[in-house]
């Protein structure tokens, strides 16, 4: 009886399904397949899972495994749901997640990082290969060149975007000043963006650039703008500030910092989002010697985005045995980082509840909210 249900009703029942069984669907007929590779459809299915609510956890050992996999834990329980072979050849590289959105990863080679890139749909095994070298920086050592990466989608133009921002090195000149020195790297740095319609690189024109990266990567896109950590080279004294690229007008603007100097002097910095807004975590270094210490940390929240007086400082948290490396920011108001014992931590921000999370990988992790989806089937 199926085939003689209206187009219109079959159509939203395939919207209803799991995508794995949309994937082994397109087989049923030509019609099947054409709607279920359709970007309007793949992007309305997509909205309809994200209504569930249901997500993962995806990670990603970043060491050489010829067993190498993606792993999907549940964000709720954190046990493990899904395991995804890599589906390009990995064998030889050092992988690392740049970002991830709407279920798809954008990835590159350590060893060649920012030139060795991959767009990456793991629950559908789809990928797409963006290696783009990197030419025109003019510095006397590659070697010593800087290279930044962001990922972000610009909804208003369906377009999934690669930021890439390549530094020279501060090479020495001493004929030169400090200052001078920084405004000959702002002069020289390069800002180049990959589509993913257009599938090409383009050159974005910035008449200067007076920021030095402090992040390599950015996780957090908010406001269709990706975001890193970098230092605002004023004259001869360098401030944190957050950085932000616009991925529909192709701008940077930078955001303050609060002034969180009454927290603690030697903090660390991690941008994330609490709640849909902007937010920095702080903690302190740990002092190896005594690790099982605990560590007062804080949240502040931007609670009107790019207003620089809106930080507020949210939480306190007391944690031990302290923060070495924090991961990822997961949907449900939770921080997952690595302590000084080596353990992964889950600390819930509105309960004050820290549990440790048993992973049968061991290594350098890399971790990212996701969501499966149809993207990039299309092609």
């Amino acid at each position: 009886m199926l085939p003689d249900l209206p187009f219109e009703i079959i159509t939203i029942i395939l919207m209803m399904l799991p995508t794995d069984s949309l994937v082994r669907f397109q087989c049923v007929c030509k019609a099947w397949r054409d709607l279920i590779r359709d970007s309007t459809f793949i992007n309305k299915h997509l909205e309809l899972r994200k209504s569930k609510g249901k997500g993962y956890l995806l990670y990603l050992l970043m060491d050489y495994d010829p067993d190498r996999a993606f792993t999907l834990l549940c964000d709720q329980t954190f046990e493990d749901a899904k395991e995804i072979a890599v589906p390009f050849p990995s064998v030889e590289m050092s992988l690392i997640v740049i970002g991830s959105c709407n279920g798809l990863l954008c990835l590159s080679d350590t060893q060649r990082y920012g030139t060795a890139l991959y767009l990456c749909n793991p629950y559908i095994r789809r990928y797409r290969v963006v290696n783009h070298p990197i030419t025109g920086v003019g510095t006397s050592d590659p070697k010593n060149e800087s290279v930044t990466l962001g990922f972000g989608y610009y909804d208003k133009t369906d377009d999934y975007k690669i930021v890439r921002v390549i530094a020279p090195g501060d090479e020495r000149d001493d004929e030169l000043d400090l200052s001078s020195r920084h405004q000959k790297n702002a002069e020289r740095t390069k800002v180049e963006v990959y589509s993913s319609i257009n599938n090409s690189w383009k050159d974005v024109v910035v008449e200067s650039f007076p920021w030095s990266m402090f992040d390599v990567r950015s996780e957090l896109v908010i406001c269709d703008s990706v975001h890193w950590k970098a230092f605002y080279r004023d004259t001869d004294e360098d401030v944190l500030v957050i950085l932000t690229f616009h991925l529909g007008n192709e701008t940077f603007r930078q955001i303050g910092l609060p002034d969180y100097e009454a927290d603690g002097e030697d903090l660390m910095e991690y941008v994330g989002l609490y709640k849909g807004k902007l937010s920095l975590f702080l903690f302190p270094q740990v002092d190896h010697q005594h690790p099982w210490l605990e560590y007062d940390c804080y949240l502040w929240v931007m609670m009107e985005y790019g207003v620089e007086g809106s930080w507020t400082k949210t939480l306190n948290l007391t944690i031990g045995p302290g923060v070495v490396r924090p991961l990822v920011f997961t949907k449900n108001d939770e921080i997952i980082f690595a302590d000084s014992e080596q353990d992964l931590v889950v600390c819930h921000f509105d309960k004050n509840m820290a549990k440790i999370v048993r992973l049968e990988e061991k290594g350098y992790l890399n971790f990212a909210t996701y969501m499966d989806s149809l993207v990039l089937l299309e092609g």
